[in-house]
C-alpha cells in the first residue's frame, strides 16, 4: 500500500481558519485589553508590504474585538521576547501572549486574541533535539530535516538509521548557516522551516533525490518544492547529492523569510537594540478590573478527556476527501463521525489514546444519485460495513504538553480500517486547545493522509493513475470536554 503524507513537523502551522468566521468574544465595556504590534517600519520589502497590506487588516479586526492596538518601534527598544518583526502580542491583567502564526491570517488572529484573553501563554518555550538551527540577530531559525526510507530498488542489506546518519553528516557538512546542535530552547518569537528530503534509487543505481520545505504554520502546502527536477547521481555520490541538497534547502528558507506575502517573512531584531522592559516601552501589565468587569474563564487547566464535536453552521465538514489533480473536482466529505481522545495527567500528547469512527452511508459528493452509487457494494458496500474506524496506537509529538494557543505537531499511528480491511496507517497532525465561539475549550486537530483505493477493494475513477485511485482525506476535527 501506497501511503503519502505532508511530512511538516510543525510546532505551529496554518490550519482550521474557517472554524473561527465570524466568531467574536464579548468584551468587557472597559477593556485594558492590548494588541501590541512591534515593527521596524521601512526595514525590507517584508516590512513595507505588512503595513500596507496586513497590519490595516489586523487593527480593524482588533477594533471590532473591542482591543486597543499599540505600534512599538523597536529600533527604540523592545524586550528580550521581541526577537522578530513584524511580532503580535497580546496582554491584559492576565498576562502576555506571543501570536505564532502568518500574519496574513486573520481567523488565526482572531483566534489567538480570543484564547489570549482568557488564558495567557505560560512560561518557558519549545525544547527541540537533534536539529539544524541559525541565529540570526535575537532570533534563532530551526530547521528539522526529515529523511524518507529510500524508494524504488533500495539497495541490498539496506539500514535505513545508517543511511539517515550519512545523508545528515553530509548535510551539516553542506550547510553554510545552519548548525546542528544536540538540543536547543526556543522562544515563542523564534521561528521554524522543516525540510524534507525524499530519495528514490532507480535499478541502475541512479538516486533522485526530491526535496521540500514546509513552514511550521502550514502542513499541508510546502512553500519550496523541487520534486519534478530532482538532484540526481550515482548511488556511490549521494553524500554529494544531501551536500548539494542542504545548501538548496538553505536558500528556500532564506527565500521564505524574505517572502511578502505568505505571511511567513519577518525581519530579525539586530542584536544591537536595546533591551527594554515593558514598563520601559510604556507596556506594564494593567491592574485586574473589578469582578463586575472583568471577562472570567470557564476553564483555566486542559481537560484530559475529549469527545468529537459537530461542526457549527460556518465550520467546516469534520472529514473531506478527494481524488488527486488532476481528478480533485471529485470531492465530497463525511457527515457523521464520532471520537474520542484522552491525554495523560501531565497533559503531553506522548501516550495519548483516542479513536475515530465514520459512518460511510453518510458519505455524500452532493448529488443523491451518485451518493447512492457511493454507498453500493462496489465502492463502501455500507450494508455489510457500516463503519469505518481510526484508532490510535501510539502519538510521538515535540515532548512539551498542550497549551492554550500553542500547536503542537503530532505523528499520531494506528489502524485504519475500511470495508472490513485493516491496516497502519500514520498520520501527521497538528493539535491546539482554543476556546471557542461560546468561550468553552475546545481541542482542535487537522491532519492530511491518502489511501490507495485498490488495498481496500475500491474502484478508482476514471482517468490517470494513480490519481484515480489515491484518495486524499482532510481532517478538520474539534473535540469538546468529556463532560459536557
Amino acid at each position: 500500500m501506497r501511503f503519502h503524507h505532508r511530512k511538516a513537523w510543525m510546532a505551529g502551522c496554518l490550519w482550521v481558519a474557517a472554524v473561527f468566521l465570524g466568531s467574536v468574544l464579548p468584551a468587557p465595556a472597559e477593556t485594558t485589553d492590548q494588541l501590541v504590534i512591534f515593527v521596524r517600519p521601512e526595514a525590507s520589502a517584508v516590512a513595507r508590504a505588512f503595513h500596507r497590506d496586513a497590519l490595516p487588516e489586523i487593527e480593524r479586526l482588533a477594533k471590532a474585538m473591542s482591543v486597543r492596538v499599540s505600534r512599538i518601534d523597536v529600533r527604540k527598544g523592545a524586550p528580550e521576547a521581541v526577537a522578530i518583526t513584524p511580532l503580535i502580542v497580546y496582554q491584559n491583567f492576565r498576562g502576555r501572549s506571543v501570536y505564532q502564526g502568518r500574519y496574513t491570517t486573520l481567523d488565526r488572529i482572531r483566534n489567538f486574541i480570543r484564547t489570549s484573553r482568557y488564558v495567557p501563554q505560560e512560561p518557558g518555550g519549545l525544547v527541540l533535539r537533534d536539529i539544524p538551527v541559525r541565529q540570526t540577530g535575537r532570533a534563532t531559525i530551526w530547521a528539522p530535516v526529515k529523511i524518507a526510507r529510500v524508494t524504488g530498488s533500495p539497495p541490498p542489506a539496506y539500514d535505513h538509521d545508517a543511511f539517515v546518519r550519512e545523508a545528515r553528516t553530509a548535510m551539516d557538512e553542506g550547510f553554510t548557516r545552519f548548525k546542528t546542535v544536540q538540543e536547543v530552547r526556543l522562544s515563542r518569537a523564534d521561528r521554524g522551516f522543516y525540510m524534507d528530503l525524499y530519495p528514490w534509487l532507480a535499478n541502475d543505481g541512479t538516486l533522485f533525490l526530491s526535496l521540500a520545505v514546509y513552514s511550521q504554520f502550514h502542513c499541508k502546502a510546502p512553500v519550496f518544492e523541487r520534486k519534478k527536477d530532482p538532484l540526481t547521481g550515482p548511488w556511490s555520490e549521494r553524500r554529494r547529492l544531501f551536500r548539494e541538497a542542504a545548501r538548496i534547502l538553505e536558500k528556500a528558507v532564506d527565500d521564505q523569510i524574505a517572502d511578502t506575502r505568505s505571511g511567513d517573512g519577518f525581519d530579525p531584531v539586530e542584536t544591537s537594540v536595546r533591551l527594554a522592559t515593558w514598563d520601559e516601552i510604556g507596556l506594564p501589565l494593567p491592574e485586574p478590573p473589578t469582578r463586575s468587569t472583568a471577562v472570567q474563564p470557564t476553564a483555566a487547566g486542559i481537560p484530559r478527556s475529549w469527545r468529537l464535536s459537530r461542526p457549527g453552521p460556518e465550520d467546516p465538514p469534520l472529514i473531506q476527501f478527494h481524488f488527486q489533480t488532476p481528478l480533485d473536482h471529485y470531492r465530497g466529505e463525511v457527515m457523521r463521525c464520532d471520537g474520542r481522545i484522552d491525554l495523560v495527567e501531565n497533559r503531553l500528547l506522548e501516550g495519548a489514546t483516542g479513536w475515530v469512527t465514520a459512518d460511510p452511508g453518510s458519505v455524500t459528493m452532493g448529488d443523491g444519485g451518485l451518493d447512492d452509487v457511493l454507498g453500493g457494494r462496489a465502492f463502501l458496500d455500507v450494508q455489510r460495513y457500516p463503519e469505518s474506524a481510526f484508532t490510535i496506537n501510539t502519538i510521538r509529538s515535540h515532548g512539551n504538553p498542550l497549551a492554550y494557543g500553542r500547536m503542537s505537531p503530532a505523528s499520531v499511528e494506528g489502524i485504519f480500517t475500511l470495508k472490513g480491511r485493516k491496516t497502519p496507517l500514520s498520520v501527521t497532525m497538528e493539535m491546539e486547545p482554543v476556546f471557542g465561539p461560546d468561550n468553552r475549550p475546545l481541542l482542535l486537530a487537522r491532519g492530511v493522509f491518502d489511501i490507495d483505493l485498490d488495498m481496500f477493494g475500491i474502484e478508482g475513477a476514471d482517468g490517470p493513475s494513480p490519481a484515480n485511485r489515491t484518495l486524499v482525506f482532510d481532517l478538520f476535527l474539534q473535540f469538546r470536554p468529556e463532560a459536557e
